[in-house]
């Protein structure tokens, strides 16, 4: 539980990083977005794609079983990491962020769906989470309705994502004989992301580029990104998805932090500047979904 609870706070560490590099690459530097995650994923597919020889379980062969699994994460991923990146080009990353907490109420939905169970103090946090989230979009503003329906769009399509990437760390688990550890969910992310590097190479002649500087600067994004995966896969495979997707939400209160700093140091054009009023009507409201992660462990 531990291990869980740290890995998805670190998760959700990566990502607002991740959005701000984004924001970054973007805005700042003035480059396309498409070409963005495609060198960033041709280099994460790179380092993937040398720990997969490392991590590959004993006793596991080319069944058919995970590689269609793998398949669907990346049909998955891809689609919603379109949507969240559309949205993020077009509004903060502040302002983004705390609106995937609505992903929590569609895992929930979907793992009853499955067969699994909730107990009335979960569902209350699920129910906490969401009224956060949307406490968070409401403050300083609402978002325009496509960036509001793109973080939508991307909340449902990762919250598939995110039950067949436990589905796989399972089956690898099952066919390798292992139980627990870190060794199914470093095999799942490395290959997830080697099958994605593949995807990014096969676009390179359309969003490549043979400028050093423009490889460099989604440097910043791969890294933050590879590292928010690989604790992400850790921490759906250690707690489950609905916790671990309540963990990932405090990514909410982490990119309002980063975002205050950054619009005090004169950074408007990454962050917009918000008054303290503002500012501090958002960390309360993020706050809750820090006590939606105590109520589910509690439940």
């Amino acid at each position: 539980m531990i291990t869980g609870i740290v890995c998805g706070l670190l998760a959700a560490l990566g990502h607002s990083l991740a959005y701000l590099s984004t924001r970054w690459y973007t805005v700042d530097r003035g480059r396309p977005l498409g070409g963005l995650l495609v060198k960033a994923h041709v280099m994460i597919g790179g380092v993937a794609a040398g720990m997969l020889p490392v991590v590959w379980p004993d006793g596991l062969g080319l069944e058919a079983s995970w590689l269609i699994l793998t398949g669907q994460i990346v049909f998955f991923f891809i689609i919603a990491q379109v949507c969240l990146m559309s949205a993020v080009r077009r509004a903060d990353a502040s302002r983004v962020a705390p609106i995937l907490g609505l992903k929590i109420a569609v895992l929930a939905v979907l793992s009853v769906l499955v067969g699994g169970s909730l107990g009335g103090a979960q569902w209350a946090a699920v129910g906490l989470a969401v009224a956060a989230a949307w406490m968070l979009n409401a403050v300083g503003g609402r978002l325009p309705w496509r960036v509001t329906a793109l973080v939508v769009g991307a909340c449902l399509a990762y919250a598939i994502d995110d039950m067949i990437i436990v589905a796989m760390v399972r089956e690898v688990e099952r066919l390798s004989g292992l139980s627990g550890g870190w060794t199914g969910p470093l095999f799942t992310v490395s290959a997830v992301y080697t099958a994605l590097g593949l995807c990014g190479l096969c676009l390179l002649p359309w969003h490549g580029s043979r400028s050093p500087k423009a490889w460099r600067d989604a440097g910043p994004y791969a890294v933050t990104w590879l590292g928010a995966m690989i604790a992400l896969y850790m921490s759906f495979a250690t707690v489950g998805t609905v916790l671990g997707a309540i963990l990932q939400s405090s990514r909410g209160i982490i990119s309002i932090l980063l975002g205050i700093a950054l619009a005090s140091m004169g950074w408007h054009h990454l962050e917009q500047k918000h008054g303290w009023g503002v500012q501090f009507r958002r960390l309360i409201a993020a706050a809750l979904m820090c006590l939606a992660v105590w109520l589910y462990v509690k439940g």
